[in-house]
């Protein structure tokens, strides 16, 4: 007889490496192979190195129940049996609780539940493309699918989606679109690389049900490892995505390295370096440039482009790199709050480009699809300063120092981490100028630029303001006489010229 179990998995092991033949011939005729070399060799575009800033945006049905933060899905579920969960025991409860206390039982409502209340029923596209326009940024990622398992676009490997369930629409492909049309590259941002490991499942939640399996999973023990097709899964999702959108930047969370961190398995690790390859392979048949941003060992340095979250690198980088942060402190919505203040934001925005680095802002939309007006301000904000200042900014590169003193020591999720000294500089250089940042006027009304007297600058200038500036050297330092009168705010930029 035949042992159907051994049969299964023989067959799977048939499919499995029939996959990895076709896959490597596919490569031997592209010019991308999952290679480190050959990842490597593809340079960050120069759209995404001279744009500086891009935006993304959480928003799925966790915008619902606005509590706390985005994690809504996994701690509703809490259980104190669940090891995964004993991290911050506290922590999970007070989902659960609140779950309980608001919604009722978890297996009558469950997180699937949130569906018909997720309307998006005001949900404008356009605006948010001339928004992200006003705002300055060069690039744009839609809210493709989190941890949550809920696609925001019409696919086909993800049967719960936006698309077909909730507010019925393409997320996706809206926002694509509308980005477009005002010449903003446009990506997608996902969260799916840990969708495998998100949810609890016990007999007394919805998850259990297999009716649900098209949110939830299938079920798995608590420390269940992934399995391959967990990957596969990840693989086609990544793959519909790029297909349907051909998306000029792909923003990938760090939970895509979970299964090889704390199971050693390497799938996600080694599927996230065959959608990269055929991602840039496609790119190149469509004449296009594209980047793609990873986090924690996902990838290897020198791969695409280094993602830090909540953490600044130190020195000046030789390869551009991307912190991303949110506006107000919260990734997904959480409830109308004010953002962070936009000196705070700019203070960290100029630390990181002085450094060759990108910003990416986050924001978080209501579930009807609107924006508070704190996060919106915000950008707009960000936007009027960069129309002042945005020479010194884009397509700037760094300087020989980035500067001096601290500007801040931000960690994600607390404004008060912002810390900076005030007589701190930081430095960017522009089409053989070079450009000072301040951070604070000073009431002596002079400036000191550390370091600067090798520039050999004959000339300076505030960019809020008209006119040549006085200065007189100290040794190795500029000292640059400010206008009487202050001008401009937030972030204060000087530009230094030589004679020509």
């Amino acid at each position: 007889m035949i042992n159907i179990k051994n049969y299964k998995v023989s067959v799977f092991k048939l499919v499995f490496l029939a996959s990895l033949v076709v896959t490597n011939a596919t490569f031997a005729k592209e010019k991308y192979d999952t290679s480190h070399e050959s990842l490597s060799s593809y340079d960050v575009p120069q759209w995404y190195s001279e744009g500086k800033l891009g935006v993304f945006m959480h928003l799925s049905l966790f915008s619902v129940p606005a509590y706390k933060n985005e994690w809504y899905a996994a701690n509703m579920y809490y259980t104190p049996d669940n090891p995964n969960m004993q991290r911050y025991p506290e922590y999970g409860r007070s989902f659960s609780d609140h779950h309980i206390k608001t919604y009722g039982d978890r297996k009558n409502f469950g997180y699937k539940d949130f569906i018909p209340l997720f309307t998006l029923d005001k949900f404008d596209a356009d605006y948010y493309a001339d928004l992200i326009d006003k705002s300055g940024a060069a690039y744009f990622a839609a809210p493709a699918v989190h941890h949550d398992g809920f696609a925001m676009w019409d696919s086909k490997e993800i049967e719960w989606n936006a698309a077909k369930m909730g507010p019925k629409r393409d997320v996706v492909g809206e926002l694509t679109e509308a980005m477009r049309k005002k010449g903003i590259k446009t990506g997608v941002s996902t969260h799916y690389g840990r969708h495998w490991k998100y949810y609890n499942f016990r007999e007394q939640f919805d998850t259990w049900d297999p009716a649900n399996e098209g949110l939830y999973g299938k079920r798995r023990g608590d420390t269940e490892p992934p399995r391959p097709e967990d990957a596969f899964k990840w693989e086609r999702v990544m793959n519909e995505l790029i297909d349907n959108y051909q998306p000029d930047y792909i923003f990938v969370d760090g939970g895509i390295c979970d299964g090889r961190a704390e199971y050693n398995k390497p799938y996600f690790n080694d599927a996230f370096r065959r959608v990269m390859a055929r991602y840039y392979n496609k790119s190149a048949d469509a004449n296009k440039t594209v980047a793609l941003s990873w986090k924690r060992d996902a990838l290897q340095e020198g791969e695409g482009v280094y993602d830090n979250e909540g953490q600044l690198e130190g020195g000046i980088k030789s390869r551009p790199w991307q912190a991303h942060y949110t506006v107000n402190g919260s990734w997904g919505y959480t409830g109308d709050k004010p953002a962070w203040p936009t000196g705070t934001l700019l203070r960290g925005f100029i630390d990181i480009v002085s450094r060759n680095g990108n910003l990416l802002l986050n924001i978080g939309p209501r579930p009807d699809g609107t924006l508070d007006k704190g996060q919106e301000t915000a950008l707009l904000e960000i936007g009027e300063w960069m129309q002042v200042n945005g020479e010194g900014i884009r397509k700037s590169k760094p300087w020989v120092i980035f500067g001096e003193g601290k500007l801040n020591s931000l960690q994600a999720g607390s404004k008060d981490t912002w810390q900076y000294d005030k007589a701190a500089i930081r430095y960017t250089q522009s089409r053989g100028e070079l450009y000072a940042w301040f951070v604070n006027w000073p009431e002596s009304g002079q400036v000191k630029l550390p370091q600067a007297t090798q520039f050999k600058a004959t000339k300076i200038e505030l960019l809020s303001a008209k006119g040549d500036l006085a200065f007189s050297v100290e040794g190795n330092d500029l000292v640059v006489d400010l206008p009487k009168h202050k001008t401009g705010k937030f972030v204060w930029g000087l530009k230094l010229s030589k004679s020509q």
